[in-house]
Parts: C-alpha cells; structure tokens; sequence
C-alpha cells in the first residue's frame, strides 16, 4: 500500500469517514499508534500545571509541581502529551526558536550535574558547545551548567520545565543525595538577576519546575528535606493504577475499556469493558495502563491480520503471550506491590482447536 493511499484516509473527520473493515492496515495499525483516552486525572494534572504556569507571572516565586505514580500509570504520556500541546516555535519577528514547555527525560542522570547536561541537550546545545578546550561538559562545575541551562532557557522562553523519571536522581534513598538534589532543584528555581530596583527579578525568569517520577520524588520535596523547596511546590497530584475492589471502582474500570474499545479500528465493539473480560484484563494487567496498551494493541494488530471484524479473547491470549517478556520486564520495579513481581497471569481463554477424527481402530466382521 502507498503513502498516498495511507494519506487518503481522513480519520479525524467524521463526514469523510469510511469503515475501519475498508481502509487499508496501515491506516489501521496507525491508529493503534495514536490510542488515546482521556482521563479525570489528566484535567487534574494539566490545571494543576497551567495554574503553576499563571502564577509565575503573578507570584515574586515560581510556583512546582510535582506528579507521581507507580510506574506504568501513564505519568509520561500525560506529560509527552501537555508538551505536544505546547509545540516550540521560531519567532517571526527575531527568528530565534520560542520553547514554552521543555520536556527532559532524566531516567540517565542521577546527579544534578547529569540533569543539568541532560537540559542542555534539549534546549539544543552539544558537549563541546562554546568549549575551546575540547574537554566538553565533563570539564565544566555544576553551578557553570546550571547557569548556562538557566540562561538558555530564559533566552529560548520556557516557561515550563518537565522532568520525568527524577526519580532516579534519588536512587540510593540516602539523606545526602537527596538533600542535594532537592537543594540543587531549590536554587535553579529561584535564581534570578535580582537588583535594588527589582528585587524579586524579573517574572519571565520564574520557571515552573514540573517533578514527575515515583513516589520517591515526593521525598524530594518534603519540609524535613528542604522547607524552602517544599514552600515554593504547593501542586502535589498523585495518579493511581485502577483499583478493583469496589463496586464504583469496577465501574470506572470499565468505563475506559468501552472509551479504549471505542477507539479501536474495528467496525464492531471488541465488548472490552463487559463484566466477564474487564475482570481478565485486571487480573493481567493489575490495573497498569502501561500493560493494558501492550495487551490491546497486540491483539487489535493480531486481529487485523487474520481479517477479524473485532478483537476476540483468543486474540488477548495471543497477546499476552507473545508480549510477556515484556509485560513482566515492566512489574520489576521497586514500587511494584505483591505478587505482581512474580508473574504475569494469562486468564483468557485461548483459541479452541479444532479436534482431529482418529481412523477407528475396530476391525470389521470378514464374510
């Protein structure tokens, strides 16, 4: 199939739509790409940033946040897709590139001095940038980086700075890293060319830092740790796995399976969120987010492919088997809980092969 054939599905606008059953697979399988439920708590998530991000402006301070999660909830993609929605842009006036919102993935840099480089490369700059000597950043002081990180992101607007996976920078739980690293947070906050006339700086140096990571993150800013970094991070949002025990969380459960279903490149409903199926996908996916995409979109590509009008159980079979390295590979975290450590449970029903008649093996009567 061409990409001009790929191109000509319009998938966004329903006058135009075709069924799923008549467009081709890659426009499908594109759309397996592009799953996307909203959630309550993502509202919480981006108001709460949004609120962070009026503040600065209003505020002698710049006001944090922090989220946190176990891992597998979908913090990441919460924060990928807030910065999609604040795409960077050139200047039309100054031609200089304009980056509301920087997003740094900090699973890598366990010291601010790693979190510092990290933030240059995203605003743009390599290791040998304005370095003479040939030595890179390796050769430069964390308090250079910091400052020059500070400096590029004044420059390049940012107004907001997303640091997911920080809570690797606190991975050995001791109370000197982290007392540093909450120090370190503390100080790029709130430094600003401060003068007699303009105390307080100027406002467009008031960045908003946004801590995203595991519960550990929440250390970070905790009052014994640092008071001066807890009183500037008032937004404290946590986002949980769904839970299965109650009658209204069975229901919330089910709910995003019918919106996730819906989504589906399917003709027909797939019946995710049917009592009997949901309580599968719990017991596989122990309400993770993270699990259940690898498991739906594994089976909506294995149903795709042998011609099938909807996703069928012996399709999420199919799915949790061929994906369960990985699903198991993702339970191995610190903040996994139980017996999830162990292994991943595959309670769908697999496809029902059909049974072969064996010749008889009785003798015949002989005239």
């Amino acid at each position: 199939m061409t990409n001009n054939a790929l191109d000509s599905i319009e998938i966004a606008d329903a006058a135009d739509e075709i069924p799923w059953s008549q467009a081709p697979a890659e426009a499908r399988r594109e759309q397996l790409g592009k799953l996307f439920v909203k959630r309550d708590i993502e509202e919480r998530v981006v108001a709460a940033i949004d609120s962070a991000r009026r503040e600065r402006l209003i505020l002698p301070e710049a006001q944090n946040v922090v989220i946190i999660g176990e891992t597998g909830v979908g913090k990441s993609e919460i924060a990928k897709r807030y910065l999609a929605a604040n795409p960077e842009y050139r200047d039309p006036e100054t031609g200089c590139i304009v980056r509301p919102v920087l997003y740094v993935d900090v699973r890598n840099s366990s010291t601010p001095k790693g979190v510092a480089k990290a933030m240059l490369r995203q605003l743009g700059l390599d290791d040998t940038a304005d370095d003479d000597d040939g030595k890179g950043w390796g050769a430069t002081s964390v308090s250079d980086l910091t400052h020059c990180a500070k400096k590029q992101m004044v420059g390049q607007q940012v107004e907001v700075a997303l640091l997911d996976e920080f809570h690797n920078t606190v991975t050995d739980n001791g109370a000197v890293r982290l007392n540093r690293i909450a120090e370190w947070v503390k100080d790029f906050a709130k430094s600003k060319r401060r003068t007699a006339a303009k105390p307080d700086g100027e406002r467009n140096e008031n960045i908003v830092f946004v801590l995203i990571g595991t519960r550990k993150v929440k250390n970070i800013v905790d009052p014994t740790v640092n008071a001066e970094l807890a009183s500037i991070t008032p937004y404290r949002v946590e986002i949980d796995r769904y839970r299965y025990g109650s009658v209204a969380e069975k229901e919330e459960f089910r709910a995003f399976l019918n919106d996730l279903d819906y989504e589906l490149p399917f003709d027909e409903d797939s019946r995710l969120g049917e009592p009997g199926l949901a309580d599968k996908f719990h017991i596989a996916t122990f309400g993770l987010l993270r699990q259940l995409g690898h498991i739906v979109t594994k089976a909506a590509d294995l149903a795709i492919e042998d011609g099938s009008n909807r996703i069928y159980e012996h399709h999420l079979h199919a799915a949790v088997e061929l994906k369960r390295g990985v699903l198991e590979s993702h339970l191995m975290s610190e903040e996994s809980q139980g017996d999830e450590r162990r292994v991943v449970s595959n309670p769908f029903t697999p496809p029902q092969l059909p049974v072969s008649e064996k010749p008889s093996r009785r003798r015949g009567w002989k005239g």
